[in-house]
């Protein structure tokens, strides 16, 4: 299972499990996760629609990153499966491992939020914590 987020770490870590998935027989699960605490805080107390757009455009964003995911599987000729799923993404992305009995989880180790994350905490290391599911944490692009 690879959480995708957009970023540089998340191209990252999609690389590393699609060589790793080449090896195994099995489905990769690409997971975008739309954060609701994003959607609040990037509205603020904005009308509903605003937090509609905002959801919207993070939606689409999310759907961008896993096409980009599929086209890296696809090339590869691996089964793949991409969702995007809303809540609180260390819970999602331990829920979705565990109900879909995935037996790895491959994340980047720095996600888009930046600065941002440094404040409230990295997502990663909430998910290594967090999860019954095994965390492979990727730092850059696989050697070839």
């Amino acid at each position: 299972m690879v959480p995708v987020d957009g970023s540089e770490f998340s191209d990252y870590a999609t690389a590393y499990a699609v060589r790793i998935a080449a090896l195994f027989p099995g489905v990769v699960l690409f997971v975008h996760v739309i954060d609701e605490q994003l959607i609040e805080q990037l509205a603020g107390f904005e009308a509903e629609q605003d937090r509609m757009r905002i959801r919207d455009r993070l939606l689409q964003e999310g759907q961008a990153a896993l096409r980009r995911c599929a086209h890296v599987a696809e090339a590869e000729h691996l089964t793949h499966e991409e969702i995007v799923v809303e809540g609180d993404p260390c819970s999602v992305i331990c829920e979705v491992a565990a109900n879909r009995k995935a037996g790895l989880i491959v994340m980047g180790k720095i996600g888009r939020r930046g600065a941002r994350r440094i404040l409230v905490g990295s997502l990663t290391r909430r998910v290594i914590e967090s999860s019954e599911t095994p965390v492979l944490v990727v730092t850059r692009l696989p050697v070839p």
